[in-house]
C-alpha cells in the first residue's frame, strides 16, 4: 500500500492537514478526470502547491493512479527523520 507521510511537526501546526490533503487531491483528480494520469498529476501538484504542500511528481502520479484504480489514499503522520529532506513523500 502506498502511504503518503506527513511529518509530526506539520501535523502539530496544521491538525486538519489530512482532511485538507484528501479534499484537495480528490478535487484535483475530479477536475482532471479526462486527462492522462501524468497531466492529472501536474494538476494535483499545482493544487497542492496552492495550499502550501509540495509533493514530488512521482508521489502525485501515485496518488492519481491509486484513486483512479479505486483505492484510497492514506496519509500517515510520522516523526521527521534526520535523513528525510521533504515534508511529504511517497
Amino acid at each position: 500500500m502506498t502511504e503518503f507521510r506527513i511529518t509530526h511537526e506539520i501535523h502539530e501546526v496544521h491538525p486538519d492537514i489530512r482532511e485538507k490533503l484528501t479534499a484537495t487531491t480528490i478535487e484535483a483528480i475530479n477536475e482532471s478526470s479526462s486527462r492522462s494520469a501524468e497531466d492529472a498529476a501536474l494538476v494535483l501538484r499545482n493544487k497542492l502547491g496552492e495550499i502550501g504542500v509540495h509533493m514530488s511528481d512521482a508521489a502525485c502520479l501515485a496518488a492519481v493512479e491509486r484513486i483512479r484504480s479505486g483505492k484510497s489514499l492514506r496519509f500517515e503522520i510520522e516523526r521527521r527523520d534526520s535523513d528525510s529532506d521533504s515534508d511529504t513523500e511517497d
